[in-house]
């Protein structure tokens, strides 16, 4: 009993001890670096899979990250979170792809959850980093001073090789897509639009930019004072977009895990949602309006 608690007292001690010291640099992104998994989904592994012709999901099962082959060079969008890019690359490796195949990484948004693994991933197959010309500093900071998280979730810092603007097109051999700057999410948050071709058949393929405001500061926020006009701009663009087969870096964003099951179940063009950016962007807006709203009342109560 005595060896036990003396056992426990020492413990006690110790642990005060790790607890008054301050965290280390490393210690603290490795903290922010857990952090950033808010869903276990984020790291949950899903078997990859043709999505239509030459674009592949190769995420885990709750965050969006795709490739898009050609005999020119293959293409990935987004790098899930820090941490698990193990699992983005045996997705790539199974499908029998080298991962040196792939020539140019691109970026959906500067947050953990997107670009958190894409340090590593630009490492390990030599890509180059594509981005929204206005999230190159956050990316770059490794999340550091976000305007609305400030340093809750940072990540490895990302070097962008190459940004891109709005409506600029991108060509990588017989690859061709199309960045639509849609700002609000971040500032510098892309869609990324592409075609893609089966039997023949060629359709719209369109990964939309998130258009949510999680716990934003739309009233008074001096470290991004545009941000609900940027929205009102995103919120139209991505409505006006022809888009076939919605995607998105949250798939439940464009209900695609119910598009996915219904063409298991037999329905061959299940994926294919020509409303889907619409109705997303519609839906979005609506809840950003509300928050928006409530956030005007809160700032300026009636007298």
């Amino acid at each position: 009993m005595r060896t036990s608690m003396a056992a426990v007292l020492i413990l006690g001690l110790v642990l005060h001890h790790a607890q008054a010291q301050p965290p280390s640099k490393k210690q603290g992104n490795v903290a922010s670096h857990a952090s950033c998994v808010n869903d276990p989904s984020w790291i949950t592994p899903q078997k990859p899979f043709r999505i239509y012709g030459n674009t592949w999901y190769v995420g885990p099962r709750g965050l969006g990250v795709f490739l898009v082959t050609a005999r020119t060079g293959d293409v990935l969008i987004d790098g899930g979170v820090p941490g698990h890019v193990s699992l983005i690359e045996a997705n790539i490796r199974d499908l029998g792809i080298n991962l040196h195949d792939i020539k140019w990484i691109l970026n959906s948004h500067a947050h953990c959850d997107h670009a958190g693994g894409i340090a590593q991933l630009a490492h390990d197959t030599g890509a180059q980093v594509i981005a929204g010309v206005a999230d190159v500093p956050l990316l770059e900071r490794g999340g550091h001073d976000d305007p609305e998280y400030a340093d809750r979730f940072v990540f490895p810092p990302v070097h962008v090789t190459r940004t891109v603007s709005e409506g600029e097109g991108l060509r990588l051999g017989e690859l061709a897509l199309t960045a639509y700057s849609t700002p609000g999410h971040t500032e510098g948050n892309t869609t990324w639009a592409w075609t893609s071709c089966e039997a023949g058949r060629c359709l719209q393929m369109v990964d939309v930019g998130s258009l949510s405001a999680p716990d934003y500061k739309l009233v008074g926020n001096p470290k991004y004072p545009d941000i609900v006009k940027d929205y009102d701009h995103s919120f139209a663009l991505i409505a006006a977009l022809t888009c076939d087969i919605p995607l998105a870096p949250h798939p439940d964003m464009v209900d695609f895990w119910e598009r996915v099951a219904k063409r298991e179940q037999g329905d061959a063009d299940a994926l294919i949602d020509p409303a889907g950016c619409r109705a997303y962007a519609q839906d979005a807006r609506a809840n950003f309006k509300a928050q928006l709203a409530k956030q005007r009342v809160d700032a300026f109560p009636a007298k």
